[in-house]
């Protein structure tokens, strides 16, 4: 599916899912007992961090296949910069060469609506690992869902959720629906060097000027410069709460 066929704004239509590139190694090869990772994020742009989060949870966890989710709306954040062809051509070159990871849009960017999104695209009986830094992790299991209880019910009947320290260690939320779930959020290792790396701190260093080789792999630096991305004058700070 291309990437912009299911493009939406209207939060009413069922989520969908759209495919920029699909892993030639992935759940698709696998009879049953299918693990599909899920990266959401704005990936604005694509940082070494995302990337290391993914295959550290490939790696760990025996995922069979890693999905890069770029949601066309997100509900927490306004994104501007890159347009939304960009940052799925940086994600492409940042994970150019892996057979089992896929690429991706959502039209919706809860993680329950992903899940939905997923189902409907994906083999049935494939088990869902979300995967996220300590930042957003704290997010999803305390958004302000219409009714928390089913959401948070729905979505761990599908999926387990991966949280890597980011910026601080990871704390379970003490809420009682929250400890309902403990069993299905895992600790997914990142190496230190990681932890810090945000695509805000990204753009706003290249709006500076400042050099950021060591933040994105070579590629999607060539890419930055080439298309001239987060110049000066950009917003370089919409999404200071967003994920790496």
């Amino acid at each position: 599916m291309a990437a912009d066929e299911s493009r939406t704004d209207d939060p009413s239509k069922p989520p969908r899912l759209g495919f920029f590139r699909v892993a030639p190694a992935g759940v698709g090869i696998v009879p049953q007992g299918r693990r599909l990772g899920i990266l959401s994020a704005a990936f604005n742009p694509i940082t070494q961090a995302h990337v290391a989060l993914a295959q550290s949870a490939y790696d760990h966890y025996q995922l069979h296949e890693v999905l890069l989710v770029l949601p066309i709306t997100q509900p927490h954040k306004l994104i501007h910069d890159a347009p939304l062809d960009a940052r799925l051509q940086m994600m492409d070159l940042a994970t150019h060469g892996n057979l089992a990871f896929s690429i991706g849009t959502c039209t919706h960017g809860l993680f329950i609506d992903i899940c939905r999104a997923v189902a409907a695209a994906y083999p049935p009986e494939t088990r869902l690992w979300f995967i996220t830094g300590r930042d957003a992790a704290e997010r999803i299991l305390t958004w302000p869902y219409p009714d928390p209880a089913k959401a948070l019910g729905e979505l761990f009947a599908q999926a387990e959720l991966l949280v890597a320290d980011r910026q601080g260690a990871f704390v379970l939320p003490d809420t009682a629906i929250v400890r309902e779930y403990a069993g299905h959020i895992h600790h997914l290792p990142l190496p230190a060097e990681y932890s810090h790396v945000s695509a805000t701190d990204i753009r706003t260093r290249l709006a500076k000027g400042e050099d950021v080789s060591e933040l994105v792999s070579p590629s999607v630096m060539d890419y930055i410069l080439e298309h001239r991305l987060y110049q000066e004058g950009t917003d370089a700070h919409e999404d200071q709460h967003g994920s790496p």
